[in-house]
């Protein structure tokens, strides 16, 4: 080794700068291995306690989301609705809080808003709503469910130009893609409203106009 130093210093090498560029290196070539034994830890971890699986729907608080579709030993692979892989260090997933929506319970729970003119007649119409919602394939119904996870459309709120509406329905996985469901209800609520001449209201306002006298 002393040789090697002597070939170097005669060579020109400025010993005490590769010393520190060594030393850099060296820090650097630890932080680098340090988060890749993290990622490999991380994703035993994952592995044994199967907090999370391939095709589990998963967001993380910074709004990051998708369906897992991959799980190594160094990363998770995410699929986001619009065909992009989100790459995420399995570290994240030991270090920082997400949710699972379809881990343990594949049964999700959304809910459709809008809003009908002052003079509908509310009883009808939100069993209309309720029939409708009910009618649809996908949404969970029927008596043998609990009766908070049955399709229900209740007054939410008095609006400055109608009545709010809040729809609630249970369904099986996310509601996206070929699991569309919200947007298929909207439509069959619209047409319920429409063959049963119900308004939805939009926003108006009465202007006063006050004259000066003169």
């Amino acid at each position: 080794v002393g040789i090697f130093l002597l070939l170097l210093g005669a060579m020109g090498i400025n010993l005490t700068a590769l010393a520190v560029f060594g030393g850099a290196l060296g820090v650097g070539l630890g932080f680098g291995l340090q988060k890749i034994a993290a990622n490999f830890v991380s994703g035993l971890i994952i592995l044994f306690d199967r907090s999370i699986t391939p095709g589990d729907y998963i967001a993380f608080e910074d709004g990051h989301s998708g369906t897992l579709r991959e799980l190594n030993m160094r990363s998770a692979t995410l699929e986001t609705f619009d065909g992009k892989d989100i790459i995420v260090p399995n570290e994240q997933f030991i270090t920082l809080p997400f949710v699972n929506w379809t881990h343990n319970n594949k049964k999700q729970r959304y809910s459709l808003e809008f809003s009908v003119a002052y003079k509908t007649d509310l009883h009808t119409m939100l069993r209309l709503v309720r029939e409708a919602v009910a009618s649809h394939p996908k949404v969970l119904s029927g008596p043998e469910l609990p009766i908070e996870e049955r399709p229900d459309a209740e007054i939410s709120s008095f609006g400055d130009s109608g009545v709010n509406i809040l729809v609630e329905f249970w369904m099986l996985g996310i509601d996206d893609g070929e699991n569309r469901v919200g947007a298929d209800l909207l439509l069959m609520i619209w047409d319920v409203l429409k063959e049963n001449d119900i308004e939805i209201p939009f926003p108006q306002r009465d202007v006063r106009i006050v004259r000066a006298e003169p």
